[in-house]
Parts: C-alpha cells; structure tokens; sequence
C-alpha cells in the first residue's frame, strides 16, 4: 500500500476514535430521563473528560508537541472513575472496601510517577499496566458475581454489564501493547499504537449500548427472593 494512503487510513482512524468517544455521551443526555442508575453518571463524566482530552491531544498533534501531561491526566480520571463504578455496583462489602482502598493509592501512586518520571514529558507506562491489571481484575470478578454466585439472568440487559464489557475488551486488546510500546522504535510505535485506536472504536460501540439499556430493572437477587418467599407461602398452603 502506498505510504500516503497508509498515513491517511491512520489519520481516519486516529479521527474516528476521538469523535466517536462523542456518541455515548450524546446518548445518555438524550435518553437520561428514563435511566435510574447512578451507575452510568461516573461512565458519562469519565467519557465527557476523556472526549476533552482527546480534543485537546489532537490539537497539540496538529502543533507537533508532545501530549503526554493531558494523556497521563487521563489515566488518573480513567482510573478513578472506574474504581468508583466497580464500588458501585460490586454487593460486597469486603471488595467496596478493597476497591475504595486500591483507588487511594491510584491517586498516590499517579502523583508520585508524575512527579519522580516528569508525567508532562513521558508516558506513565508502569501505571497504565497496574491500571489495566486492576480493571480486568475487577472485570472478571464482576462476572463471577453476577453469572455464578447471583445467577442473574437479565444481566445483557444491565448497563453495567456493557460497561464492564466495553473496557475489558479494551484492556485484554491492547495490554501487551502498551506493555512492549517503550521497547520500541518511535516509527513502530507509531505503526502499532493504531490497534490502539482500532479498540477505541469498540469500546464507544459498546459503551453506547449501555446507554441505550434501560435501568429501571429489577434487581435478580429481589427477584429471586420474591420467587423463593412465594414458593414457601405455596409449600405452606
């Protein structure tokens, strides 16, 4: 292919995962009068941030000046929010607390990088990994809450479940990525920090069906006591 197209196919890219990060937030001030979760409030105000961020980035890209103070600030807000929406929607008592914990010492950790590394002129790499290995973590326990432990059927019908869904397949596609990046050559990682963009793109996807999910469902642990209370006024009778 020829390299002017392949540098135009990346610019498309590059553009189609910024302005799409747009779409879920459009979409929660269109269909928030029908939501009732408090949950997707921390999802919009990550997504708004990272949307201003981002726009802010590719205008230092169009002055060919480096990004990394607005893309490091990301990380921290990413970080956070994230925590605060697993400690919402996590029913244990034990991982809120943990969860609560883990996201203190983010900030610390994020303050100490920024400050020990120069976060306004290096890419905080250590931290991204910790991140990433953390959101999974809490990803996969999520499931684990949900399917097995709860047995909560309506769980595809939950935002929460596309939320958890959109940034753990965006962690599992680009974690080693962002693991090897610094070992590489500014041209390949320039070549490779596409597939960055690429599972950008399907993460928005995601995370703009947990928009449209209503919220007003009731909770499968109410459900199946309800269920049970019922079948032993039944077994009583």
């Amino acid at each position: 292919m020829n390299p002017i197209n392949i540098k135009i196919l990346k610019n498309f890219v590059l553009n189609l995962s910024v302005y799409t990060e747009v779409l879920p937030v459009i979409f929660y001030l269109v269909f928030r009068k029908r939501m009732n979760d408090k949950v997707l409030r921390v999802v919009f105000f990550l997504l708004a941030i990272t949307f201003m961020l981002d726009l802010y980035g590719l205008y230092r890209l169009s002055k060919h000046s480096d990004n990394f103070a607005a893309y490091n600030l990301n990380l921290l807000v990413e970080a956070v929010c994230l925590s605060i929406f697993f400690y919402q929607i996590f029913k244990k008592l034990l991982f809120k607390k943990i969860i609560l914990s883990i996201g203190i010492l983010f900030i610390l950790y994020w303050v100490y990088k920024f400050i020990r590394a120069g976060g306004s002129n290096v890419f905080l790499n250590t931290f991204e990994t910790i991140k990433n290995i953390s959101i999974f973590a809490f990803a996969v326990y999520y499931y684990y809450e949900q399917v097995i432990k709860i047995n909560a059927t309506s769980v595809f019908s939950r935002p929460s479940f596309w939320v958890v869904t959109a940034y753990l397949f965006y962690i599992a596609g680009t974690f080693f990525l962002f693991l090897y990046l610094p070992s590489l050559s500014p041209t390949d990682q320039e070549k490779y920090y596409v597939l960055n963009y690429v599972f950008v793109v399907i993460r928005t996807i995601l995370l703009s069906i947990a928009m449209f999910m209503k919220t007003d469902v009731q909770d499968d642990t109410t459900n199946s006591l309800k269920v049970t209370s019922t079948l032993s006024k039944k077994s009583f009778n």
